[in-house]
């Protein structure tokens, strides 16, 4: 074995690399697994992953709002929970707010941030 360029040729790893490699290799083995067979569950792993984001995605736009005047998105906060977000009625406790600051419209809601958009998973 020339030691010299294999280290060339690998020097993009750590040895530390190299040896979480032998280790994975040699348990994968130990277990009756093959390379291929890593290969393929990490493929499925990706795609699975890849299908949750988006999923979550999908289920987010699902919760933008848009803007009943100009179409801009709105975005939600919280009100009446302290002096400065005060706004006469004390049962508002959200509002959707446009981000257009040509428009500004604003849309009270009873219920609270955390009620209209769910609890995160």
């Amino acid at each position: 074995m020339d030691k010299e360029k294999f280290k060339m040729d690998m020097a993009v790893f750590s040895f530390k690399q190299h040896q979480m490699v032998l280790t994975y290799l040699n348990t994968l083995e130990r277990n009756g697994w093959t390379v291929e067979d890593a290969e393929l569950w990490i493929n499925e792993e990706v795609k699975s992953i890849e299908e949750g984001l988006e999923q979550a995605k999908k289920d987010h736009l699902k919760k933008l709002m848009k803007c009943p005047r100009c179409s801009s998105i709105m975005n939600i906060m919280p009100v009446n929970f302290d002096a400065k977000s005060q706004t006469g009625d004390p049962s508002d406790k959200s509002v959707w707010l446009c981000t257009n600051t040509d428009c500004m419209e604003a849309i009270y809601n009873k219920e609270t941030v955390k009620e209209i958009l769910g609890s995160p998973k």
